[in-house]
């Protein structure tokens, strides 16, 4: 087996560490943070309320800005950012992903961004900032930031069949019997049903092709057959990896970072994997002064390298992206030709509004349902 990156990871490997202890071991290490960072910054009017991803609440992701100023709050995932904002949150900005902000837009809690005010944007990869699902009604809608893929890591010692020989490797071996009571996936249907999805011949980049019947066709069909191979949904990653290193599992569907943290190889499905784009949107009521400051930070170089060494993800600042090794991209399974690895991705778009809630509402049913 590969070998974890990090001491946290292999004292996991290791049973050093618990659930408990873990978290302890991450906050030491800056990698898990309180919501707020400064003890006298209760409510002061320039902190910066961001509403994010659990990773991504700590200060490194917005370097020069004040840690004391940082006031974060963690979210599940996209949809989880969504509901609580509609429910009347409030913050400066928040973190959804490339197949987002049409949705947001629909529900009426965004803003434009004002690319002018994005210090860092003509050093910006040119095939992060048009996205159908980002830019319409003729303006910007999001700010991208980090980019990276939507797969599967494998325990190849413990399941010695499965194949991963370049153009064998399937999203489809997560249906093995082999498997049963083996596999741990996202819980979030924008990552782990669009891969099967994927997996199943869909194209997701033409979402609004998609029906209502195609998708009960998906719930009562495939993921029932799915269910009983299922032992842990989380929207945090670390507990994905902590039970491929425990050995509780041995499939995970998860982020390029999981497979870094972890040192289990991700496979690159021969149906192609998922491909996605975080970034920024500024919701309605936000400090714009502040806002502008987030994604300023999070659009740096400086935040680039960061992204690149620490997490293993691509950064759409093409000067940070350049200034790192071929060798350190190599190391991380990042794409020396970011361009093409973007324009050939299976970004997710929007589909029909009321199929969007569908699925939504057909997940939560079927996740609830399987642990």
């Amino acid at each position: 087996m590969s070998k974890p990156k990090s001491n946290i990871a292999k004292q996991i490997m290791g049973r050093k560490l618990n659930r408990r202890q873990l978290m302890k071991a991450m906050g030491a290490a800056g990698l898990v943070a309180t919501t707020q960072f400064g003890a006298n910054s209760a409510f002061a009017a320039d902190n910066a309320r961001v509403l994010t991803w659990s990773g991504y609440d700590i200060p490194d992701m917005y370097p020069g800005m004040d840690p004391d100023r940082l006031e974060f709050t963690v979210a599940d995932d996209s949809e989880s950012m969504l509901q609580k904002i509609r429910a009347g949150f409030q913050c400066d900005t928040a973190h959804p992903c490339n197949a987002d902000p049409f949705r947001w837009h629909r529900a009426d809690i965004i803003q434009p961004i004002d690319t002018s005010r994005c210090v860092h944007w003509n050093n910006l990869f040119e095939d992060s900032k048009k996205m159908p699902t980002t830019y319409f009604k003729d303006q910007h809608w999001f700010a991208p930031c980090e980019f990276g893929d939507t797969s599967i890591i494998v325990n190849k010692d413990a399941q010695p069949w499965i194949n991963t020989d370049p153009g064998k490797e399937t999203i489809m071996m997560l249906f093995d019997k082999r498997l049963e009571g083996k596999v741990a996936m996202l819980d979030s249907a924008a990552d782990s049903l669009y891969l099967i999805m994927i997996g199943m011949g869909i194209d997701v980049t033409k979402m609004e092709d998609l029906t209502i019947e195609d998708v009960d066709r998906l719930f009562d069909g495939p993921m029932e057959k799915l269910r009983p191979n299922i032992r842990l949904l989380s929207p945090d990653p670390t507990s994905l990896e902590e039970a491929m290193m425990s050995e509780e599992v041995h499939a995970a569907v998860v982020w390029n970072e999981s497979s870094w943290n972890t040192g289990f190889p991700m496979i690159s499905p021969k149906e192609g994997s998922l491909t996605w784009m975080c970034g920024f949107c500024i919701p309605k009521g936000a400090n714009l002064d502040v806002a502008y400051e987030v994604i300023n930070a999070a659009q740096s170089p400086e935040c680039s390298a960061f992204m690149l060494l620490e997490y293993g993800y691509g950064h759409v600042n093409k000067v940070g992206y350049e200034a790192i090794s071929e060798a350190d991209k190599i190391e991380r399974g990042l794409a020396l030709d970011p361009m093409t690895h973007l324009q050939n991705g299976n970004f997710s778009n929007e589909a029909k509004p009321e199929v969007t809630d569908y699925i939504e509402a057909r997940w939560a049913e079927w996740s609830a349902g399987v642990v």
